[in-house]
């Protein structure tokens, strides 16, 4: 477990340095491939429920997406953080509805009301610091995502990331939550059975 966390901790630091680094230019270009992907795919198309976090920092852009998803006339939920490693999804009408909330990130106003559990009409793009082919995913280290889709089986969980955040093998441990597919400005990477039978 010691050496996992380590690990874990190395990934992080080093995923961090090299997704900071992409160009101003290069990053845009990438954004609006990642979004093009995720919007052409056939699991964003045939959900009804959209539930995105709102990007922060170098993380790729999802604007962009969750104002085409309101567009479209999808429900879109983003996260609101609730407690140590607890946050709800809620609905949101517009970007409008975003503030400031845990440490600076964009979060539904009060007023949005809390989105239900996601089914298998949901996509639940997620973010992340690195991730491998098979699913594998290192977050933050603070664990909301792992703990909000635990029990979340049937929804699309799908991650957002550039290329460079790509590697061969993350460590994984009972606890985290692998991802359905992952979306970079180069591919769209199926990691489950279950995204297969739905792609």
């Amino acid at each position: 477990m010691v050496k996992s966390t380590e690990i874990k901790k190395e990934i992080r630091k080093r995923s961090l340095g090299i997704r900071e680094q992409i160009g101003q230019e290069e990053r845009k270009r990438a954004e609006e491939k990642i979004t093009e992907q995720i919007l052409s795919s056939r699991p964003y198309r045939d959900v009804c429920f959209l539930y995105c976090y709102v990007s922060y920092g170098s993380e790729p852009d999802t604007r962009r997406l969750i104002d085409e998803s309101l567009r479209q006339g999808k429900r879109v939920a983003v996260p609101r953080v609730t407690g140590k490693h607890k946050m709800d999804f809620c609905f949101i009408r517009s970007l409008a509805d975003l503030s400031p909330g845990y440490r600076g990130i964009s979060e539904p106003g009060p007023w949005c009301r809390k989105a239900p559990v996601p089914s298998e009409k949901t996509l639940v793009i997620v973010p992340g610091l690195a991730f491998d082919r098979g699913g594998g995913r290192i977050g933050y280290g603070g664990g909301f995502y792992d703990a909000y889709l635990e029990r979340q089986s049937r929804c699309i969980k799908a991650a957002a990331a550039f290329s460079a955040q790509i590697t061969d093998e993350v460590p994984s441990e009972s606890s985290d939550v692998k991802m359905d597919m992952i979306i970079t400005e180069k591919e769209l990477i199926v990691c489950s059975q279950y995204c297969r039978e739905i792609r």
